[in-house]
């Protein structure tokens, strides 16, 4: 009986080992992939701006020198995205590169299937020189599920 036990958890480890991984999906230890296309839709991605001109305070609190009149800094981030999966997800991953600085973002509650999320990072690329809406990269890195499973992304490129 353990013979016939062992050779059949044998016989599925090496099917296992053998089956290739989609593009852009893999394991991690102790949580299996759960699905192989990105299951986060990015909508949008855009950096904020102040203008030291405008009566509105920085989202921030700035430290520092007073800045310029009628400079414009960047004052935040926006990403507007959707869960694609079929799973609800706990934590989602970004990578934003902005200005030459690259950030790791990351959002974390109960994302439904379906749903359209609009999030917005007040500490990421906050107070800097501002560069225009678009950041040079923002894509997803990886997708932690509800049921403990996940996702990460190492292929695809940049929306």
């Amino acid at each position: 009986m353990n013979i016939r036990l062992c050779a059949a958890a044998s016989a599925a480890s090496a099917l296992l080992a053998t089956a290739p991984l989609a593009a852009g999906a893999q394991p991690t230890a102790g949580s299996p992939v759960a699905q192989t296309s990105i299951p986060i839709s990015v909508r949008s991605c855009t950096v904020l701006a102040y203008s030291a001109s405008s009566p509105n305070q920085l989202f921030y609190i700035q430290t520092g020198p007073p800045s310029q009149s009628n400079r414009t800094y960047s004052d935040g981030l926006k990403i507007s995205y959707v869960n694609v999966s079929s799973k609800v997800i706990a934590r989602v991953g970004f990578r934003v590169t902005y200005g030459g600085k690259s950030e790791r973002v990351i959002d974390a509650g109960t994302i439904s299937p379906g749903v359209t999320i609009d999030r917005t990072f007040g500490d990421d690329f906050s107070g800097g020189p501002y560069f225009g809406p678009q950041p040079s990269e923002c894509r997803v890195l990886g997708v932690r599920y509800k049921d403990g499973t996940v996702w990460r992304n190492t292929a695809t490129p940049a929306p």
